[in-house]
């Protein structure tokens, strides 16, 4: 406006000066005179309309420069915050969650600041109960973190500052400010992590977001599958051959074989259990999820669930589980996997590191490898918690809203870095407090860790230059390059080579062979508690183990028993919880 005010203040004096000069230097009639009066107004007339046009234009193709994600503040800006921390923590000398290396260089990116108004422990709800009560006071910092015990306890304390008007509506500052990478880090998942803290459509928080790495896979005795023969497993049906080719031929000798060991004491599908099994028909005990229709339902009673049981119970028939798997707890299937006994079991994709190294130290000439068995529908089957329980927020009327996105922009573009990961390696080695930094906050791709094996094996195979891989991954590439092209051949390779053996069998032929399937993830829809979970969660689980484990030994009917247990886990709590879950989610 101001611009285009003074084009028209100078057309016009210009008009002036243009009129004055005609009449002083001529010596005209009235009639001349008007008539060049009216040709000066009618040009000023149009030279004022152009020099308007000529502003509007101006104004128009003047554009604001682009918000910067990782811009630098002109001066140093100063928040207040909190943060949680862990018991009794143990920096490197000069090194404080106050004053550390990773602030400073936040700070020399950033030109930010944390200021400290109070500190205290996670564990044991001391840094929530604090909160609560600066909440209630209404003394909230610029910036801070919110924990809980699960993602509904997290997104309870964001309502109640919504709801309270505390704390800033981040919807514009997120579409401004966040990096392409945080961006597509949450579009990986659909946007999930963001929706979990949105309240009418507006985002009120920058949450975390961790990759998914709980696929079951399937973990043989190669050393003993290459013995007799057998090929590499690709469905359930080759995993039940290979037991039984295990049961009936005793590898381990005098009878002492266990073909496929499982724990299944208390948990559905846990550390060591079938959980390989339920995936290949869809199915997920202990999660709570939504069905096609939209409403919430329980995976520990739907069909598919009994089909697994079945599978389970003919092995358990035909002696290739133990027949006292459910008594066994965690460490007593440690020990049997240690011995050097068994031939299968179910783990994840870092069970190599542990506890499977462990078989090593008993028989040196073991080797265990893993297999991703995709299901019925060809995908790789998994289900899945949701993968944010923090979020940082901002308090209403701070002058920098954008700033922890800012933040974790930097964080999260150099926490794989070369000096990053160095400086935590080597400053920190013997520290048990390495998260100094305010805030650490992960945000990356759902299919991160995935991602990360498809391109080592690439490098591997000669079809990535290595040169290419972050810095994080140099260590995998070079060990596991060493151990396919030199090492395993030789005798006892695993044992006498067991970083590269380690890294070969959980980057190279797990998440690699993982990377090779479309994984079809089932997320849980409410990971938090009602009423009725809290009076009754824990003896309808009790319910569930029992008759699972009932089904198993054939100590019933399978499809009685069953359906007698969907009835009674209804009846007994279930049907309410249901209830509350769904209503819960409709609020």
């Amino acid at each position: 406006m101001m611009k285009r005010m003074a084009g028209l203040i100078f057309v016009l004096l210009m008009v002036f000066v243009s009129a004055c000069g005609n009449n002083g230097g001529n010596n005209t009639s009235n009639e001349t005179t008007g008539n060049n009066t009216a040709a000066s107004g009618n040009n000023a007339a149009a030279t004022t309309d152009n020099a308007a046009a000529t502003n509007d234009a101006a104004a128009e193709t003047e554009t604001v420069a682009p918000a910067d994600p990782f811009g630098k503040y002109p001066e140093l800006v100063e928040f207040t915050t909190i943060r949680p921390t862990m018991n009794n923590p143990k920096f490197p000398e000069g090194e404080s969650y106050e004053d550390n290396v990773f602030n400073k260089f936040m700070e020399e990116k950033l030109n930010v600041k944390p200021k400290f108004v109070w500190m205290a422990p996670q564990d044991g709800d001391a840094y929530k109960k604090k909160l609560d009560l600066s909440i209630g006071g209404n003394d909230i910092p610029d910036v801070f973190q919110i924990v809980g015990k699960n993602i509904t306890e997290v997104q309870a304390t964001v309502k109640r500052l919504v709801e309270a008007d505390m704390i800033e509506d981040l919807t514009s500052a997120y579409d401004k400010y966040a990096s392409p990478a945080i961006k597509e880090a949450f579009a990986s998942a659909d946007n999930r992590g963001l929706d979990l803290y949105k309240i009418d459509g507006k985002l009120y928080g920058m949450p975390g977001q961790s990759a998914l790495e709980g696929m079951n896979f399937v973990w043989v005795r190669d050393d003993w599958r290459k013995k007799l023969n057998l090929p590499e497993p690709k469905t359930l049906e080759d995993v039940e051959a290979i037991a039984k080719a295990f049961k009936d031929s005793d590898p381990a000798g005098k009878g002492t074989t266990v073909p496929l060991a499982m724990q299944m004491q208390t948990e559905t599908d846990g550390l060591f259990g079938p959980g390989f099994i339920f995936d290949q028909f869809d199915a997920y005990p202990r999660l709570f999820y939504k069905d096609a229709s939209g409403s919430v339902v329980y995976g520990g009673i739907q069909p598919q669930i009994k089909d697994s049981l079945k599978v389970i119970a003919d092995l358990y028939k035909n002696g290739e589980i133990e027949k006292d798997f459910a008594l066994k707890d965690t460490g007593q299937l440690q020990e049997l996997l240690a011995s050097g006994r068994a031939g299968i079991v179910g783990q994840a994709w870092w069970g190599v590191w542990y506890p499977l190294f462990m078989t090593l130290q008993n028989v040196p000439d073991a080797d265990w490898k893993p297999y991703a068995i995709p299901a019925k529908n060809g995908k790789l089957n998994m289900g899945a918690t949701n993968t944010s329980n923090t979020v940082l927020v901002v308090k209403k009327g701070f002058k920098y809203p954008e700033l922890p996105i800012k933040w974790l922009n930097v964080y999260n573009a150099n926490r794989d870095t070369e000096w990053w990961v160095k400086t935590s390696q080597d400053k920190y080695k013997d520290a048990n407090e390495k998260a100094t930094i305010w805030s650490g906050i992960s945000i990356m791709r759902t299919d991160d860790i995935v991602n990360q094996a498809k391109d080592i094996v690439a490098a591997v195979n000669g079809e990535k230059d290595p040169a290419t891989l972050p810095f994080k991954n140099n260590d995998a590439f070079t060990n596991i390059k060493k151990f396919i092209d030199e090492l395993q051949s030789q005798p006892q390779a695993a044992s006498k080579n067991l970083l590269q053996w380690q890294n070969t069998r959980s980057w190279y032929d797990a998440m690699g062979s993982a990377a090779k399937l479309e994984s079809n993830v089932v997320y849980s829809a409410f990971d938090g508690t009602t009423p009725t979970m809290e009076k009754k969660l824990t003896a309808l689980n009790e319910l569930q183990m029992k008759a699972y484990h009932k089904i198993i030994m054939g100590k019933a009917d399978a499809d009685q028993e069953f359906d007698q247990f969907v009835s009674d886990w209804k009846a007994q709590g279930g049907d309410d919880i249901l209830k509350e879950i769904n209503e819960a989610l409709s609020k």
